[in-house]
């Protein structure tokens, strides 16, 4: 018990961090943007902005999950599956087309199919045990 509010705290500390490292980028981002002529931002600045923001949203997404497994019991399987499917997100949105092969292309839409596919398993699962507790429990009334 004393080793999960240890991990708890560390774990909410980071997400201090985080918090700071968000304010961070937003500050940087805005000098960039008020040092660039006439206030207009590139495409790269943008693919690196939108890049960073949703790795800070991947960061989130893990220590609520780290959150989440150090509080139960079980492992939490969805939300690990999310936070997959935010991460290969982010390297789909992030890629370059004209310099990334067949291949890659092909494959990372093969795994967010998958990730897709078990996201949608898992969830189906779980609301058909929810609706087969709730039928159990009218029967025995």
């Amino acid at each position: 018990l004393g080793v999960r509010s240890e991990v708890t705290e560390a774990v909410l500390n980071h997400k201090n961090g985080m918090i700071l490292g968000s304010a961070n980028l937003i500050y940087l981002e805005i000098v960039k943007i008020i040092n660039h002529p006439y206030y207009l931002v590139d495409i790269s600045t943008l693919f690196e902005v939108f890049n960073l923001i949703l790795i800070i949203a991947i960061g989130f997404e893990l220590i609520r999950s780290l959150i989440l497994i150090i509080s139960s019991d079980t492992v939490p399987t969805v939300p690990i599956i999310q936070i997959a499917i935010i991460a290969v997100s982010n390297k789909i949105i992030t890629l370059d087309i004209k310099q990334t092969n067949v291949n890659t292309i092909v494959g990372l839409a093969l795994l967010i199919a998958a990730l897709g596919l078990a996201h949608f398993l898992l969830k189906y699962r779980r609301s058909n045990q929810k609706i087969s507790k709730i039928g159990k429990e009218t029967e025995t009334d």
